[in-house]
């Protein structure tokens, strides 16, 4: 099975109040947050803060002010906007702002991953753990985040 995730990936601390405010889905991996982002929970963002989401690189599907917002709300100054599919491409940004983009591994560096027992940058986060990040904002006891220890799951703030 392929990737198809989408995410924001940044240091920690984060803050989790607003984590669990805005419902997001997120991971914890060796001292960063992988911050899941789904189609259906930015939709539902979308409308209450009419902030777009959409990204406006085509090597991206998400983005956009609303996932910059996420970004500021949650307390990440330097992060990275990530997609996972055929191709594995990271933006990176401080303070919203792009500095620079290429490959994961490559922008994993640029935020201070490590390789310590992994192969590289990718495998130290464990991402490719995270294949299908929606199930981590399924409702009730479908969401997949009770099957971990150091997921957070996330749902539709109604």
């Amino acid at each position: 099975m392929g990737h198809n995730t989408n995410a924001l990936i940044g240091k920690m601390p984060i803050n989790l109040e607003k984590i669990k405010f805005y419902g997001l889905a997120v991971a914890f991996e060796n001292d960063y947050a992988i911050i899941f982002l789904d189609e259906s929970h930015l939709f539902h963002w979308y409308f209450k803060l009419k902030l777009d989401y959409h990204s406006d690189n085509e090597k991206l599907e998400l983005g956009g002010e609303l996932v910059h917002f996420f970004a500021k709300e949650i307390g990440l100054e330097e992060y990275l906007l990530v997609h996972l599919s055929h191709y594995y491409y990271a933006e990176l940004y401080k303070n919203t702002i792009k500095t620079d983009e290429g490959d994961i591994n490559s922008m994993l560096q640029k935020i201070g991953v490590e390789v310590i027992d992994k192969r590289n940058e990718f495998d130290e986060l464990n991402l490719n753990e995270y294949r299908m990040p929606e199930c981590f904002y399924w409702e009730g006891d479908a969401n997949w985040a009770k099957l971990y220890k150091n997921i957070i799951g996330g749902y539709i703030n109604k």
